[in-house]
């Protein structure tokens, strides 16, 4: 993002003299497009730490020289890469998040939001009736959607998976978690990890076991497994003692938290713990970064599937409707991210 403003851009931004939607609704719109176009047409994969003429970018990734230039200008922009005369190099941030090089590049994530804009067509016509005209059922995702889905869900669980862990107050009592909704399972694999008693089930579409298999092949995890399920449809197991839903509550109505809340609730034994993970409303405070997180998610979640994002003490109404005793509120680094733990 562009994080870099020179003293007088500074001033005449903070005084209205530069109209704010230059960026909000130009140049930080077509700026995303340019970053998702440079991974779609693999432009970065042929960029480095060294310095490389533009018309060999082009050449290597069959583009036209022109367009190779106005995209890397776009991420020089961003900050991204770094311009000398008509060569192009990474900067830091840029390699490790567009290299393929980089174990923590966030790849997936850029072509997830790339493909997610293209449905924002139709956007007005959802705030219009509040809801999305022709919702599409999960059932419905072809396997490069939920391809894209979930290699994004794993781009940004690297990002915060190790915090979480450290967070959730498991204790030796508690043996059995499930993970509605894991795919991946990177949470459910840093739990047990963390706590040796635990085994773990994560619960969730058909479609997405392939991501648990290889994350837990990766990390040896085999105290975690996977149960193919809809578990707002289907039952879930019962008798357990940790049940998390990590980025599942903005993607449902009010009521059809409450009746998850309710659902989960009744799989817990006494003194089992029921944590939520999302984008909570109000939690960053006067953050307009806290702010524009959790508002973006809620428009998304709207417009994707009929959902929205919470603040605590609308997640705190249909959890104790469900019977919870009381719930706590912990904050992760990401601004707008938190946990909400009820406890049964």
């Amino acid at each position: 993002m562009i994080y870099k403003f020179s003293l007088i851009e500074k001033l005449l931004l903070s005084n209205d003299i530069i109209p704010h939607p230059l960026a909000d609704a130009s140049s930080s719109v077509g700026l995303g497009f340019a970053l998702g176009s440079a991974v779609k047409l693999k432009i970065v994969d042929h960029l480095t730490m060294d310095y490389k003429d533009v018309k060999q970018i082009a050449k290597s990734a069959n583009v036209s020289e022109l367009g190779a230039e106005i995209i890397l200008d776009c991420l020089d922009a961003l900050g991204y890469v770094q311009k000398k005369d008509s060569q192009y190099a990474f900067t830091k941030r840029g390699y490790k998040n567009l290299s393929t090089q980089s174990p923590d590049n966030f790849r997936n994530f850029i072509l997830f939001c790339d493909s997610l804009y293209k449905g924002y067509s139709d956007l007005s016509e959802t705030i219009r009736l509040g809801k999305r005209p022709q919702p599409k059922a999960l059932e419905e995702l072809t396997d490069y959607e939920w391809e894209l889905f979930s290699t994004a869900m794993i781009d940004i669980s690297k990002t915060n998976y190790k915090e979480t862990g450290k967070k959730i107050p498991i204790t030796k009592s508690h043996l059995k978690l499930l993970d509605l909704g894991g795919s991946h399972g990177l949470y459910s694999i840093e739990l047990c990890r963390l706590h040796s008693q635990l085994k773990a089930t994560i619960v969730d579409m058909l479609p997405v076991k392939k991501y648990a298999d290889q994350s837990i092949a990766q990390h040896k995890a085999d105290r975690v497994s996977f149960l193919p399920a809809n578990f707002m449809k289907d039952e879930i197991p019962k008798n357990v003692d940790v049940i998390l839903a990590f980025n599942i509550i903005h993607g449902f109505n009010a009521s059809d938290n409450e009746m998850l809340a309710k659902k989960v609730y009744n799989s817990l034994n006494e003194g089992g713990m029921y944590v939520i993970l999302d984008q909570i409303k109000g939690i960053g405070g006067s953050s307009q970064m806290s702010k524009a997180t959790t508002s973006y998610m809620a428009l998304n979640l709207l417009h994707e599937a009929g959902g929205k994002t919470y603040s605590k003490s609308e997640i705190d109404t249909f959890t104790k409707i469900a019977g919870f005793k009381h719930s706590v509120l912990k904050k992760l680094n990401a601004p707008g991210f938190g946990l909400v733990i009820c406890h049964k």
